[in-house]
């Protein structure tokens, strides 16, 4: 079997290809049974292609706390201490959207970060956060519970891209009561960093890191530490190659579940507009029946009624005899 991974979402397909959420801004990574399975080398050189822009490395490594306390002390540019770390954490609502969250960590003053990476730019990433905060938030409040005890919420966005093309690293987005300098504080903080640009700061050098996962560079610290564990060391090896085979069928399961549900609404709308149009048909029959009663032709009254002779003769059970 061939695991290929690009970013067009999931499919599988005749050749039993498994398509799932991708990294690579090139061609799609194939990933076959026998790299998942082979020789210590084997799963090496797949492991090697993964970067910390994957959302399925970027989860394995930020599981450690350690890697995840660094990467986001120097993104915040404050010491964070986690006191709960969770990764591809799911919140489902059976009424509305459901999100899996790439990474969701608590510090010590109860603070909340969502960390996502998302390679490609797929627009409304503005709208994307918003809900994704707005799920965040009604997971965290309990019934009964004051808003003021809404936790400071930091989103955080990594990205291959420059999402508002101002050859910026780091965006920090912040919102004024309009027609003064006042700010509006209302607990949540987004941030914004891509890898695209390059400007020889250490937070540049830092994007970079994570672009290109060089297990071989060491200055990142922790980062760097689990970084190269997960790609060197045979046990963590194989490890990877497990988490990518999970994976895999995770979204496949996903792709399969959403399917069905998505058939279940189409049959539903299909039932309800093929239950309209068989509704007015048999109001145009009655009326023709009707009319023929009245010793109307069959031809008038099918004109009268705009029907056709051989709908009518479908729906009214072959019935076409003139009185």
């Amino acid at each position: 079997m061939i695991r290929r991974l690009h970013d067009n979402g999931i499919l599988l397909d005749k050749a039993h290809e498994v398509w799932y959420t991708v990294t690579k801004e090139v061609n799609a990574l194939i990933i076959r049974d026998s790299d998942l399975m082979g020789t210590f080398e084997q799963k090496k050189a797949l492991v090697a292609q993964f970067n910390l822009l994957d959302d399925i490395f970027f989860s394995v490594i930020m599981e450690h706390n350690d890697a995840a306390e660094y990467l986001l002390t120097q993104l915040m540019g404050k010491q964070i201490k986690i006191i709960e770390n969770k990764t591809q954490y799911s919140i489902r609502n059976a009424e509305s959207h459901s999100i899996v969250l790439d990474a969701l960590v608590e510090d010590e003053d109860h603070n909340i970060y969502d960390v996502e990476v998302q390679v490609g730019d797929q627009k409304n990433h503005e709208r994307r956060i918003r809900y994704y905060r707005t799920a965040i938030d009604w997971s965290y409040l309990e019934k009964g519970k004051d808003y003021s005890e809404l936790p400071e919420v930091y989103m955080i966005f990594i990205s291959d891209f420059d999402p508002f093309s101002l050859n910026k690293v780091h965006y920090e987005i912040a919102s004024y009561i309009k027609g003064t300098e006042q700010e509006y504080e209302n607990g949540v903080h987004i941030h914004y960093f891509n890898t695209k640009v390059k400007d020889e700061t250490f937070l540049s050098e830092l994007m970079q890191y994570l672009a290109d996962s060089d297990p071989d560079r060491k200055q990142f610290g922790a980062l760097s530490q689990q970084v190269n564990y997960h790609k060197v060391k045979n046990e963590e090896v194989s490890f990877m190659c497990k988490a990518v085979e999970e994976y895999a069928a995770t979204k496949m399961l996903e792709g399969e579940r959403k399917g069905k549900i998505e058939g279940k609404i189409e049959g539903k709308i299909e039932g309800k507009i093929e239950g309209k149009i068989e509704g007015k048909i048999e109001g145009k029959i009655e009326t023709i029946k009707n009319l023929l009663k009245e010793n109307i032709s069959l031809e008038v009254a099918l004109k009268c009624a705009e029907l056709d002779k051989a709908t009518y003769e479908k729906y009214s059970g072959g019935m076409l005899a003139e009185p």
